[in-house]
């Protein structure tokens, strides 16, 4: 699978002379719309000049600006999708739904690990394990499920770790401090309020880990760290298989980072349960209990 012109935009970004990030932020705010535009119009919306487009769109390796239009009209059916516009292409009743899963979650994952920026995960795991402030999670409407398993697996590995529900947002962002770090994931059909609460954090100094898909949601700019995954899945809706991926990876990461602080608190867990009578082999259900 090759780049879409938004990682390709946050690729480049760091080395990106300082015009230049300035049109790599407007695109990317309003993505891929404002890489439609004209060059003039674009130019102006940006605060730069033509050519300083043009060597922008060159610089991601095009090699005239139609041709980077091309590229971003040909993802912009792909960003926009749902699950009604994917249910012709998608569903196929009388076939092997086993074997097309198989195909497509497997392929998916491996893509995505593969394309995993080495840099972005490294920092994102230092981050996560080393830091001493809060690390907070939180997502949209159906990344919100993966977060939560995020967030459970990191707060028996170190302390300060915390799930957002979307009603704590507000109240958290108020005493959000520049000692935080929040793990944030959008996926295509980007939530404003998702988008405007990372950029909120973020100027309030929060260090942001952002878990997105290859077309990149309109925060990618303002995270320290990038992570991206596809979403192909086998149904009309994007699959979280290969997002899921990414978290067991970064959790097997933090791991290993933490080393045996990491044992003696995954001990401690066990213990303080045990103290309370819990045992994984032996507890048995309410529902047990109760038809004796």
């Amino acid at each position: 699978m090759s780049l879409t012109v938004a990682e390709l935009i946050r690729d480049a970004f760091p080395s990106l002379p300082k015009a230049e990030r300035r049109v790599a932020h407007e695109i990317l705010s309003t993505y891929p719309i404002a890489g439609l535009e004209t060059v003039a119009r674009l130019a102006q919306r940006a605060g730069v000049s033509g050519p300083t487009i043009l060597r922008f769109t060159t610089r991601l390796g095009f090699d005239s600006y139609p041709s980077f239009q091309d590229s971003l009209l040909s993802e912009l059916d792909e960003r926009n999708t749902s699950p009604l516009l994917q249910f012709e292409q998608k569903v196929h009743p009388g076939t092997d739904i086993i074997q097309r899963s198989r195909q497509v979650l497997c392929e998916s994952l491996s893509r995505s690990l593969e394309l995993m920026e080495q840099t972005a995960f490294t920092a994102a795991v230092d981050r996560i394990a080393t830091t001493s402030g809060r690390v907070i999670t939180a997502g949209g409407r159906f990344s919100e499920l993966s977060m939560q398993m995020l967030a459970r697996h990191l707060e028996i590995l170190r302390p300060g770790v915390r799930h957002l529900s979307r009603g704590e947002w507000i109240p958290f962002a108020l005493d959000a401090r520049r000692s935080d770090t929040i793990v944030i994931a959008d996926h295509r059909r980007y939530q404003r309020s998702t988008i405007e609460f990372g950029r909120e954090l973020r100027r309030r100094g929060t260090h942001l880990i952002l878990l997105t898909d290859p077309w990149m949601s309109p925060l990618a700019l303002d995270a320290d760290s990038v992570l991206s995954a596809a979403v192909d899945g086998p149904s009309p809706f994007d699959s979280q298989v290969a997002t899921v991926g990414i978290i067991e990876t970064l959790i097997s990461g933090v791991v290993d980072h933490i080393g045996d602080k990491a044992r003696r608190r995954i001990t401690d867990y066990d213990n303080l349960w045990d103290a309370q009578g819990f045992h994984y082999t032996e507890e048995k259900s309410d529902y047990e209990v109760g038809n004796k």
